[in-house]
């Protein structure tokens, strides 16, 4: 099947690039040049980004010039173009939908981080009331080394939080 439609491609291409240098030998005006443009062979290949869940390479992939070229009544008379227009569209639509989801995991995740340092910060502070109690001095330290860490690092989340948040 793969090999079939990449023949098709293939003598299709070649039918247009000799009647687009027929065109020019022709004399053609500029402006119909502009409209069908030269075909060149990354307009003919296929972004597998595109259809990769995750990948991340494809934001500004855009459909190649000839899918926009403006023949009269091609939507309306040719129903496979309108399903392609919507598939690209849906498609489109599907991966700035993941990018919002993304960025509401990445705001929340990085919410739960800061908590989780808190959480740590406060676990040790009962170990260091309860070390200095006991007048274990050096598990005491210890814990209090530590909770201070904890909070070094949840004040620097919070603080690259407000730094991205502006």
């Amino acid at each position: 099947m793969v090999h079939s439609i990449d023949g098709s491609i293939k003598q299709y291409s070649a039918i247009y690039r000799h009647c687009r240098t027929a065109m020019i030998a022709l004399g053609a005006k500029p402006e119909l040049l502009l409209q069908y443009q030269e075909l060149q062979k990354s307009h003919l290949t296929t972004n597998t980004a595109a259809f990769t869940q995750g990948a991340h390479d494809h934001q500004a992939s855009q459909l190649p010039w000839f899918w926009s070229i403006d023949i009269p009544r091609d939507t309306s008379s040719k129903s496979w173009l309108t399903e392609f227009y919507r598939i690209h569209w849906l498609r489109a639509k599907a991966g700035k939908d993941r990018w919002a989801e993304e960025e509401s995991l990445l705001t929340s995740e990085f919410q739960w981080v800061i908590n989780y340092f808190r959480h740590r910060s406060k676990c040790w502070q009962e170990k260091y009331k309860d070390h200095t109690t006991a007048k274990a001095h050096g598990a005491a330290c210890y814990a209090a080394r530590q909770r201070e860490i904890y909070n070094q690092l949840a004040e620097q989340g919070e603080l690259k939080w407000q730094q991205m948040n502006l």
